[in-house]
């Protein structure tokens, strides 16, 4: 009988042990329109993927024949708040572990190709059923293995050594570890590689590089302890820094990294050196302190970035921009050709948005996403704040004559938000300062999520008969292209 022997080796059955679907590839005798069962074994795995895996073990229950299919499912995704079950509007807990140990075991398939556990609450006395878990990923040669653990900084689970030679892995997640200062990192078809929550240091880091030879993708989110972010490969082209850990690393070189994204909060910024094959960056970040301090920062963040083609900015940066340009101080030019803004658009977000169009002379294509709501992200005195009370209309009139991206490359703007924030008087200034500047646009698209507020089940009449009417005044524009077209998307939901 399958179980657990006293090692802690898990022995699953083998496919031997269940009935066969197919003697000799025939299908089982079938029901009237009953088309799914006639499937080829690799399709119902594949159906298998795509749901949960508690619906895959629903599917025991549609008939005999039925009962073990679900064990050859090669996606085994465990969530930690599997555990939760609601009974009479309240919630009580069962043995998580033991409910994977009971589909590990089950499990016939002779390889898995994704093993996640994720929300799994982890003591001390949890790690030798954790190791008994990574075992059998181990033995299934999974390629998507994702370890999202709960637990306090300092019961950090250590990743065994046999993890660090697994040489099938491609993809690799984990959260809340604790990696070996000496353990050689051998991971030779690894891809992708996503850290959270963990300790590392520059060594650790250095050899996850070097012993990942094919790695494209590295993240880290909140990660503590690298002073150096070193990326010396000819492979890894998406680095991913996010959350406020990053404050005491001093500096990032990787020659050859094609996309940076900084994300998060944090109390300074580590030096650029080299990223002088760099295609895209997202910079949606927040440097609280001194205002003098923000504005340095960003200014040498630009200098860095005039060559990157596609750029994203936040509503801290946009802010700082308008400082500067209060300060007198030039936004060094850039050659960006595709930039994406993170903002609401409101009356601290919008002279940053003018004094960037201003620097971004190349500009073919701006995207606008907007946020929630915006708040002033620095401290300023009174004096200083009223400087922003400004009427939006006349303050992109006056910067008239300025923008050379509208006037010559400037062809498509999109427009995302929420129907709530589409009728903002400083959006629709924007708008209608850029259909009425832009000479070669040729297209505006314009959408607006529509969704019924938290217990409604659906729209107001009044939140509908609001967008329509904005979008009316939109139309009524003056558009300085012929050929720019409105257009507008307004999904329900």
């Amino acid at each position: 009988m399958a179980g657990t022997n006293v090692h802690g080796v898990i022995h699953r059955k083998s496919s031997g042990d269940r009935p066969s679907r197919t003697e000799g590839n025939r299908a089982p005798p079938l029901r009237p329109r009953d088309l799914i069962s006639a499937l080829p074994d690799d399709v119902i795995c594949r159906i298998f993927s795509f749901l949960l895996l508690e619906d895959v073990v629903k599917t025991s229950v549609l008939s005999k024949w039925w009962r073990s299919t679900w064990t050859t499912t090669n996606h085994l995704v465990f969530h930690g708040f599997h555990g939760l079950q609601r009974r009479n509007h309240g919630t009580y807990t069962f043995d998580f572990p033991s409910l994977v140990d009971s589909v590990l075991i089950r499990c016939t398939s002779p390889s898995v190709k994704s093993f996640h556990i994720t929300h799994f609450k982890y003591d001390e006395a949890c790690r030798p059923k954790l190791d008994l878990w990574l075992r059998f990923a181990e033995a299934c040669c999974v390629e998507d293995f994702r370890l999202l653990l709960i637990t306090g900084l300092q019961f950090l689970y250590k990743l065994p050594p046999f993890l660090y030679c697994l040489s099938w892995l491609v993809r690799l997640e984990v959260g809340l570890c604790c990696f070996s200062l000496s353990t050689t990192i051998r991971w030779p078809c690894l891809k992708v590689l996503l850290i959270e929550y963990s300790e590392l240091s520059d060594d650790i880091l250095e050899r996850i590089v070097r012993g990942s030879p094919i790695l494209e993708s590295l993240e880290l989110h909140w990660c503590r302890g690298v002073k150096n972010i070193i990326i010396d490969s000819m492979s890894v082209k998406e680095l991913v820094l996010i959350g406020d850990s990053f404050s005491n690393t001093e500096k990032l070189w990787a020659p050859r990294l094609l996309s940076l994204r900084v994300s998060g909060r944090h109390s300074s910024m580590f030096r650029l050196d080299d990223i002088s094959s760099l295609v895209e960056a997202k910079i949606d970040f927040d440097v609280p302190g001194d205002m003098m301090m923000c504005c340095d920062l960003l200014t040498k963040l630009l200098e860095k970035l005039c060559e990157v083609p596609k750029i994203t900015i936040g509503g801290w940066c946009l802010q700082i921009l308008y400082v500067l340009e209060m300060k007198g101080v030039l936004s060094p030019l850039s050659n960006c050709q595709n930039l994406i803004l993170r903002a609401r658009v409101c009356q601290w977000d919008l002279p940053g948005i003018a004094y960037m169009l201003q620097s971004f002379q190349c500009l073919e294509k701006l995207v606008i996403y907007l946020t929630g709501l915006s708040l002033l992200k620095f401290g300023v005195d009174k004096e200083f704040e009223a400087r922003f009370n400004f009427d939006e209309e006349d303050l992109l009139r006056s910067r008239k004559g300025n923008f050379q991206c509208l006037a010559k490359h400037l062809k498509r703007v999109e427009i995302i938000s929420f129907a709530n924030s589409f009728g903002s008087k400083h959006l629709l200034a924007l708008i209608k300062f850029l259909l009425g500047d832009t000479l070669g646009l040729e297209k505006m698209i314009i959408k607006a999520d529509l969704h019924a507020q938290h217990g409604q089940k659906r729209l107001e009449t009044a939140d509908l008969f609001k967008v329509l009417s904005v979008s009316r005044n939109v139309l009524s524009y003056r558009r300085a292209s012929q050929n720019a077209e409105v257009i507008f998307k307004f999904p329900c939901k």
